[in-house]
């Protein structure tokens, strides 16, 4: 027989752009009802299927017989600049503010987990564990970094996990996991004819403002890869009520191919030779997704009563910069440069069971990043 649950669970995110992109744009929503604790002592836990994600070996602590979680999460955050202000070639940058640039997006979830013998138990989880999208009002100050940008994962991981002895389980699985990124941004038409051998022909093509955007041209960056990694973990109960879990989700490094297509303004076009450097092409694109581990904590004080922890460390570090390279040779790469810092999340919650049918959460968490 196979058990049924759909859960669906709302996040607003508020803040400034720095706090609200603080951890990257890594999605712990993957399971609906963590949730309730803020998703605390997720590497012990065996709540539902939905619990492989964050430590696969959390299968053996299902009960036997089938399950399947459908989930969906409705995330909005909010990221708004005060004071906007941008240059270019020590020119300051007319423009708004670009609004709240935060979307609301869903994240959704499927799990599935079934007996392959009496210590060996199968999962199949299929998640979204990356993604942002931003889109920020039209003349903004940062156009020429950012306008509408998207960044969408899909991941698909089998897993197993065996019972090795009374207080021991090990788990393991592959993770399948493609990648689709969109970047837009506004072309500066007149710094980039200033900064060519046309210099002089730039006032007369109407491109001697920097910063004029009714001159500005525009770039539609795409591309998508398909890679894999790995995540292994444990479960162990040294005591009666007490489970300890560890967990470690490999890095994914992708190798995005796409296209270029850009938009030239009509004073671009006057200029043949510069309107060449801004032509459609292929594109490529590097881009690691770091490596976490967790270790948390499930600690059941009663019948009814049971305390959870958690601490989960992200590789953000390995996230260096975002590199585009153009088949065109005379368009120079595309660089964002991101310097992240490693983040370390905590988590801390606790489950009332009041009856049989119903379950009370609570949690709260935090993260920091190292220096």
């Amino acid at each position: 027989m196979i058990k049924r649950a759909v859960f669906i669970g709302l996040l607003l995110g508020v803040g400034n752009l720095n706090s609200a992109y603080a951890a990257g744009f890594a999605l712990i929503e993957q399971s609906a009802s963590g949730f309730g604790n803020a998703y605390a002592g997720m590497a012990a836990r065996g709540d539902d299927a939905s619990t492989q994600f964050f430590n696969p070996a959390n299968l053996s602590l299902l009960p036997a017989g089938r399950q399947m979680v459908l989930g969906l999460s409705l995330v909005k955050p909010s990221a708004k600049l005060d004071d906007a202000r941008a240059n270019q070639q020590g020119t300051a940058i007319p423009g708004n503010g670009g609004g709240d640039a935060g979307v609301l997006a869903m994240v959704p979830n499927f799990y599935y987990a079934d007996d392959l013998g009496n210590k060996l138990k199968f999962g199949l989880g299929v998640t979204v564990p990356y993604g942002l999208s931003s889109e920020y009002n039209k003349g903004w100050v940062g156009r020429y970094h950012a306008l509408d940008s998207e960044l969408m994962t899909l991941n698909i991981n089998p897993a197993i996990s065996w019972q090795a002895t009374e207080t021991l389980a090990l788990g393991g699985g592959i993770n399948l996991q493609y990648v689709k990124a969109r970047l837009t941004n506004a072309i500066d038409s007149s710094a980039l004819c200033m900064r060519s051998p046309l210099a002089g022909a730039c006032p007369g093509a109407g491109l001697g403002q920097i910063g004029n955007a009714a001159a500005d041209s525009y770039v539609k960056l795409e591309g998508d890869d398909l890679s894999w990694g790995f995540n292994l973990g444990l479960v162990y109960k040294p005591t009666e009520g007490t489970t300890l879990g560890a967990a470690y989700r490999s890095h994914i490094k992708h190798e995005l191919k796409g296209e270029a297509d850009f938009r030239r303004s009509p004073q671009i076009n006057q200029l043949p030779q510069l309107a060449g450097r801004l032509t459609d092409g292929d594109i490529t694109a590097g881009l690691s997704l770091p490596e976490t581990v967790s270790l948390s904590l499930a600690q059941r004080v009663t019948d009814k009563l049971e305390l959870l922890a958690d601490i989960t460390w992200t590789n953000w570090s390995r996230f260096k910069e975002l590199r585009v390279k153009f088949d065109n040779v005379g368009q120079a790469d595309n660089v964002t440069t991101t310097s992240w810092n490693d983040s370390y999340r905590y988590s801390l919650g606790g489950n009332y069971r009041y009856n049989d049918d119903v379950t009370l959460r609570l949690g709260v968490a935090g993260s920091i990043s190292s220096t």
